[in-house]
């Protein structure tokens, strides 16, 4: 497709500053049924980087599963999913990234046809192996909501 408006927007709350996000971006490239969270760093190479400090790509057009794998100062990360139903739907991606409690949280809010808006706070890298799907091991469900696993 030669259109394409997708937008993305970065925030950070002080003390925390964009030069330390990373923003990877992969159709249909992760799969809920992974053994744990760490599959998402095996292979970096089948995910495009969008930002890393600044804007490197546009996320693509493309329908599908689109997978997000967000990391901040390469000990936080957070992954989900956007299902886009038409190629040709275009979107603003908003991402602000601030502190509570001394944990990262990170606020989404996907605006456009197929939109999206959640918080959630941010894991560490180091215990990727204790997660799903951003989900405790011991605590997944049957129902992925895009973010994570639940409980039906």
């Amino acid at each position: 497709m030669l259109w394409n408006s997708n937008e993305i927007n970065i925030r950070t709350q002080k003390p925390l500053t964009n030069k330390k996000v990373k923003i990877e971006f992969g159709i249909s490239v992760n799969t809920i049924n992974r053994h744990n969270d760490l599959d998402l760093f095996s292979n970096r190479n089948k995910y495009s980087v969008i930002y890393n400090g600044e804007k490197e790509n546009q996320i693509i057009n493309d329908y599908g599963e689109n997978d997000f794998l967000i990391t901040y100062d390469n000990k936080y990360y957070l992954s989900f999913r956007q299902f886009k139903f038409n190629r040709r739907h275009q979107h603003i991606y908003n991402f602000e990234f601030f502190e509570k409690t001394n944990d990262i949280y990170i606020k989404v809010n996907i605006e456009g046809q197929d939109k999206m808006k959640f918080e959630r706070k941010m894991l560490l890298i180091k215990d990727a192996e204790k997660y799903i799907c951003n989900t405790p091991i011991d605590s997944i469900g049957e129902v992925y909501n895009m973010i994570e696993l639940k409980k039906k």
